[in-house]
């Protein structure tokens, strides 16, 4: 209806960010609920950092819904003052991703050079290409270093892992990484592949940057981020010469050869920390057995250090058998021989238990992982897993990839997982993959507990033999670390009939996928605990997947889709007699028909959720189904009924839920200011900024603010209407909200500043 469309729009100046706010707190209510989003759809989105300070703060919420789509573009800008005048100050990111260079970096002058010429030119892509081990991320990394001051605008970095084993990339995750360390908000990314591309390349048009896609196994992986002008640099490296690149993208193409002689044996000295004196000769032969590989090298010289040269000699003279023979490669193709020969001279040398955390440590599907998760597939303590960790880093057999996280080379990674499976047994390895995957889900559980204390959850209590967190935003901070080993966790459950996890893990990241905006991974993951709940025969997690799903395809603006979904899930909880599982549905049945222009039916089933929440004794959920009944009302153009249920939904949240019932006061101003009652306005905002001041609301306080500040505007109460946005904007980039530039323009129109 149109008129229920004009109402949205009269209410979307002053309550945008507390319907956002009302809308999570019905999410966490068991509902999808997305009403207020209809209502509120032209408002600007809030962040993701607001989300988390606001749901920081609740004490309560119940089951998983759907959050509607976010609606308007985020801002950065930062904000000061003179003279009472308003100014607005922009300053995008710039991002500086490059990883830490690698020690005893050597010769490459010919490659150096080259690139240095091609910067200097028109060339905006360079492919590096050579075989694994052969040095070109090192080379990359390092020649970016050198040549940061080229690209003022910042340096962009992703492994793909196109070679290692399980743990490619997407390209969306990477797009998704450099649209936020280019300071977009969460909600402002899109979610379609092709659309982060070409928000990728506005973004960074006229910009001079690097960017190093590091471990490319195709051009497809590639060319979804390459710029559109050729202010920016691309630098891809990869063990294909990648043709097509070269061909049709005209790449410049780098081929990598091993070190010469000299410099390998620089390498290997250095490494060990060996006089270029002392056993020249044995060196060089060691040096050629590696093949002149940076990454053989400095493996085996990690293997000599501090060794006699009697122990290097039995190392280059007595080789086990013909397959463990170093030899130097024909040529420079690719060759396994020499790599895993330096490997395994190095494992045979490691401690039995530093051997085993080596092997079961390939069973981690992820680019890196964390100490803890490296404890629970050993089933050691951390303290235990850390100093393992630590032998393997002095062999080179593993990386450091940040403060307690860690990454394979991906031909390490492979010996790994031969290891594994020579080693340890199909009872060993499932048993092993058990361990970390259920640590995965009991800590994805303890962090939903965090952010969501009061929703039905998968584990009846947090876990203690998991990581546990103070706050929110440390619990959100490891989902985001984790976010890819998580998906891959997932996929790994359902691979070897590990159903329950494979259910509940999904579910469990449901709100973290909802507060860091990553909807194409909450849509994906919660189709996978649908299968996986049919699969274990288990009704009532089916009804709450494919509640998961429904919510999902909402927040992806598909509500026919999502209204199927909720309708099977609302069916088998009645199936199942789940009175909290109907209530929950049928609410977000009246959201998705309410975005179909289908009232009357959305009236129904609201009022249907509505009975059924006060049959539970659910006051919290009665009143904010009952806002939810009277913005439907008010849409509707019946403002007395809206009223009527809005004083109603502070009545019943008052001494419940201060939260809901500041949210109540708000919608009673926000229809008094539509209706041009702005005294009535006045005393509603008031009383709702009051509600907001006892608990904290910083999310809520801003917009109850933005309300009185246009209501007293309205009445040219200018020296009011000043004090209350200015507060308003404060709170608001405080909480990093776009919304914060829609009130730096009201404040820059107003004239006669205090």
């Amino acid at each position: 209806m149109r008129r229920f469309r004009r109402a949205a729009r009269a209410t979307s100046a002053a309550t945008g960010t507390v319907a956002v706010g009302v809308a999570i707190n019905q999410i966490l209510n068991g509902g999808t609920w997305n009403l207020m989003w209809l209502i509120i759809s032209l408002t600007a989105a809030m962040t993701a950092e607001s989300i988390n300070v606001w749901i920081g703060r609740q004490d309560n919420s119940l089951d998983q819904q759907s959050i509607g789509p976010p609606a308007g573009p985020g801002n950065t800008a930062g904000h000061s003052t003179d003279n009472g005048s308003v100014h607005i100050s922009q300053e995008r990111p710039i991002p500086r991703q490059l990883p830490r260079q690698a020690r005893h970096f050597t010769d490459r002058e010919v490659e150096r050079s080259k690139l240095d010429d091609l910067r200097r030119s028109t060339a905006d892509l360079v492919v590096v290409s050579g075989l694994g081990g052969v040095g070109k991320t090192a080379l990359a990394v390092h020649w970016g270093h050198q040549n940061k001051d080229h690209f003022p605008d910042g340096q962009f970095y992703a492994n793909l892992h196109g070679y290692a084993p399980g743990t490619s990339i997407a390209v969306e995750d990477v797009l998704d990484n450099f649209l936020r360390a280019l300071g977009l908000a969460p909600e402002r990314i899109p979610r379609d592949p092709d659309a982060m591309a070409a928000a990728f390349r506005s973004e960074i048009s006229g910009r001079r940057m690097l960017i190093i896609l590091d471990n490319v196994r195709t051009a497809t992986q590639v060319r979804p981020i390459l710029p559109s002008s050729g202010n920016c640099m691309v630098l891809v490296t990869s063990r294909s010469r990648l043709k097509p690149l070269i061909a049709q993208d005209g790449a410049e193409l780098i081929v990598l050869k091993p070190l010469t002689e000299s410099d390998a044996l620089a390498l290997l000295q250095a490494v060990a920390d060996r006089d270029n004196s002392l056993h020249h000769d044995s060196m060089t032969i060691l040096a050629r057995q590696c093949g002149f590989l940076p990454l053989t090298l400095r493996i085996i010289a990690e293997y000599i250090r501090g060794q006699d040269g009697e122990f290097i000699e039995d190392l280059i003279g007595e080789p086990r058998d013909q397959k463990q023979r170093l030899t130097f490669p024909t040529g420079y193709q690719e060759s396994m021989s020499v790599p895993e020969n330096v490997f395994s001279r190095a494992y045979d040398f490691l401690a039995p238990d530093a051997a085993r955390m080596f092997r079961l440590t390939g069973l981690l599907k992820g680019a890196d992982f964390s100490v803890e998760a490296a404890a629970a597939v050993a089933g050691v303590g951390v303290m235990e897993a850390r100093q393992l960790l630590s032998l393997l880093m002095n062999e080179n057999l593993l990386e450091k990839a940040s403060a307690d996280r860690y990454q394979f080379h991906d031909l390490v990674k492979a010996y790994a997982i031969e290891r594994l499976n020579a080693e340890e047994s199909a009872v060993s390895r499932k048993a092993a993959a058990h361990r970390v995957l259920s640590f995965y889900l009991r800590t994805a559980d303890n962090v939903d507990h965090v952010i969501a204390p009061q929703r039905r959850h998968v584990l009846a209590a947090p876990s203690r033999w998991a990581k546990t967190f103070d706050n929110p935003q440390s619990a959100l901070s490891w989902c985001e670390a984790e976010r890819l080993n998580l998906i891959a966790a997932i996929d790994q459950s359902v691979l070897l009939g590990f159903e329950e996890i494979g259910w509940k893990l999904p579910i469990a990241l449901t709100y973290f996928f909802i507060l860091n905006s990553h909807p194409v991974n909450r849509h994906r993951t919660a189709l996978v605990a649908v299968d996986a709940a049919r699969r274990a025969g288990d009704r009532y997690a089916e009804a709450w997947g494919e509640t998961c799903v429904g919510g999902a395809e909402l927040a992806l603006g598909r509500a026919p889709d999502a209204l199927g979904r909720f309708q099977r899930a609302l069916s088998v909880c009645m199936e199942i007699n789940d009175t909290q599982g109907q209530a929950i549905n049928l609410g977000n049945v009246a959201n998705t028909l309410v975005q179909l222009e289908r009232y009357e039916e959305a009236l129904d089933h609201a009022n249907e959720s509505l009975r059924l929440f006060r049959s539970l004794h659910d006051q919290r959920s009665e009143s904010i189904e009952l806002r939810l009944i009277g913005s439907i009302h008010r849409g509707l153009g019946d403002n007395d009924e809206a009223s009527r249920l809005y004083h109603a939904a502070v009545n019943a949240a008052h001494g419940v839920d201060l939260q809901s019932e500041g949210d109540a006061l708000q919608e009673l101003g926000e229809l008094a200011r539509s209706q041009k009652k702005f005294p009535a306005a006045v005393t509603w905002f008031q009383k709702s900024i009051d509600v907001r001041r006892r608990i904290d609301d910083k999310l809520g306080l801003a917009t109850s603010l933005l309300g009185l500040g246009s209501a007293f505007r309205a009445l040219d109460d200018t020296h009011m209407a000043y004090a209350a946005l200015s507060e308003s904007l404060t709170m608001y980039e405080l909480l990093g909200n776009a919304k914060a530039s829609e009130v730096r323009e009201i404040l820059d129109n107003i004239t006669g500043q205090p």
